[in-house]
């Protein structure tokens, strides 16, 4: 009996021992997978891979950046929803083409939002409209003497360029089409400088590599950018339905990732906003930084449902829909 209750407690110490906090395994201990909803080199990548950098060194472990592109930014997002939640694969889930297809083209999204584990927001990324420096086009009320159709390049249905191409065109009131297919703005940017679309809309990080062939002719957002504060913002001009428009780069995890994982890497993000460095980088590159939380983020997301259901009728007379 003696010997018995020797062996039972040394069952109970091994036990005890084992799911002791000292003996769990460190988190992360192996590869951390990142995924970009667009292409490589575009603005998504090159703030991931900066980020992926101080992950590295703090977390001392390889960041791995993997692009996948397509459908909008939706097959990266469906990607990161899908992964195992072990908290090694996260990354860029980029809410805009999903909205979109729940509140403005009437179609069940193929992730579920509100399940996404929130990591942290980075920045959010606000736009501008532009055309090639050779073109007649001076400014929006421009866009609308023409008399005609106006071709614009963008990513995909459903994407941030998609709704506010939509939502200016309807606005302004002039028919547009799509010139689609880009894996990512910066190659939507170059469809504007080589002339085969007339406009094209994205941040000053996304146009930068063509900058000296292009024009802004607008910012849609409440005032004026520092990148270009000659050119006038969607607020001063009157059309402030257009200024809450902007694209939320939300570092995310699947649904279900442990939350002793999360916080690690959210500790990690919230380091390098507070970084002056590393802001500094990406203030100067043309990120609009904007650190939030999951509270915050989550706030901003509430809002862009209630634009996204305002626009919609927008939306629709700019596809010509039916009401």
């Amino acid at each position: 009996m003696k010997t018995m209750n020797l062996v039972i407690a040394g069952l109970v110490g091994a036990a005890a021992i084992s799911m002791s906090p000292v003996s769990q395994a460190a988190f992360p201990e192996k590869a951390i997978n990142f995924i970009v909803p667009f292409g490589a080199g575009g603005s998504y990548d090159t703030l991931a891979r900066k980020l992926a950098e101080r992950w590295e060194k703090e977390l001392k472990v390889p960041v791995v950046v993997k692009s996948q592109p397509g459908s909008g930014g939706r097959r990266g997002g469906i990607s990161i929803y899908k992964s195992r939640p072990d908290g090694y694969t996260n990354g860029w889930t980029h809410f805009v083409p999903f909205l979109s297809d729940t509140y403005l083209r009437g179609k069940k999204a193929p992730i579920d939002n509100n399940k996404v584990e929130i990591i942290y927001q980075l920045s959010v990324g606000t736009n501008y409209l532009f055309v090639n420096k050779k073109s007649s086009i001076k400014s929006v009320t421009d866009l609308k003497a023409l008399g005609r159709t106006i071709k614009f390049s963008g990513t995909g249905i459903g994407a941030i360029t998609w709704v506010q191409a939509n939502a200016v065109a309807a606005t302004v009131d002039f028919p547009l089409a799509f010139v689609l297919g880009y894996k990512k703005l910066g190659d939507a940017a170059l469809a504007v400088a080589k002339g085969d679309a007339e406009v094209g809309i994205g941040s000053a990080a996304h146009f930068r590599a063509v900058k000296n062939d292009l024009r802004p002719i607008i910012f849609l957002g409440p005032k004026r950018d520092r990148f270009y504060p000659n050119v006038p913002s969607a607020g001063e001009l009157g059309y402030h339905q257009l200024t809450n428009l902007g694209s939320p780069r939300v570092v995310t995890a699947p649904p279900g990732t442990p939350q002793a994982k999360i916080k690690v890497l959210r500790a990690a993000a919230i380091r390098a906003v507070n970084d002056k460095a590393f802001v500094k980088w990406a203030t100067d590159y043309g990120f609009n930084m904007r650190p939030a939380g999951p509270k915050g983020t989550w706030k901003g997301l509430e809002g862009m449902k209630t634009v996204f259901k305002n626009l919609k009728p927008l939306v629709d007379k700019a596809t010509r829909k039916s009401k």
